[in-house]
């Protein structure tokens, strides 16, 4: 067991890290394997956490408690179909309330040193985003490191969430899976489409992919939609 801390460069919504985040040193962890991450509950920036690794899991803990999991899998990962760059440059700007994740890690607008992947809505629903990693300042130059290709996969998908049932909601487990690292100054496609809902459990798939279609990353999620009290105050938060 190591203790780590993950500063605020990387959060997501209240203050929490981002979930691709926690998904990616998990993954990290555990060699780059494929992964399903549970994240049981928020995991918190600026504090000493630990890391503990076993053969073929991970874990997060804080406070005698786990609060976060990663598996590895052998399942396959389902993944969204291509969406052309003409296609994302013609999507519009979601109309949706974000504020609780506007200084989010991957997508927020309040994040200078984020990853800035910004999500558009396609005319099928679906959400999707060009990402040129090096324009990142926290990516350097060479293949694109594996944890920032799984925070790519997260956002995408819970836009497409949002606007499908008209909720706030949170990441609550995160499975991905790396086929191989482009190099940073490529320019990638990132495409998110919501997938089912069940009670307040909303699936999504998110598929990185380069401009020539190859899918360099996938994921499949399960979000958490807020209950209203939690969302009334995720607004006030915002």
């Amino acid at each position: 067991m190591r203790q780590l801390t993950i500063t605020s460069t990387y959060q997501g919504p209240f203050g929490a890290v981002n979930g691709g985040y926690v998904a990616g040193i998990l993954a990290d962890a555990l060699g780059g394997a494929p992964t399903n991450v549970r994240i049981r509950k928020p995991v918190p920036v600026d504090t000493p956490i630990y890391l503990a690794r076993r053969i073929d899991s991970a874990l997060l803990r804080y406070e005698d408690q786990t609060i976060a999991s990663a598996e590895i899998i052998d399942d396959d990962i389902p993944e969204t179909s291509f969406v052309s760059l003409d296609e994302v440059l013609a999507g519009e700007r979601p109309q949706l309330d974000l504020g609780m994740f506007a200084s989010c890690f991957v997508c927020g607008l309040g994040a200078p040193e984020g990853l800035g992947i910004q999500p558009v809505r396609l005319e099928d629903d679906r959400f999707a985003a060009v990402w040129q990693p090096a324009d990142s300042d926290l990516v350097g130059p060479g293949p694109v490191p594996e944890a920032y290709l799984r925070c790519a996969l997260d956002c995408p998908g819970g836009f497409a969430v949002i606007h499908a049932n008209q909720a706030l909601a949170v990441t609550g487990t995160l499975t991905t899976k790396v086929n191989f690292r482009p190099d940073a100054s490529e320019r990638l496609i990132v495409v998110g489409e919501s997938t089912w809902s069940e009670g307040r459990k909303l699936g999504a798939t998110t598929t990185v992919f380069t401009e020539s279609a190859d899918v360099v990353a996938t994921a499949s999620a399960v979000w958490v939609a807020l209950n209203p009290v939690a969302s009334r105050l995720a607004e006030a938060v915002a």
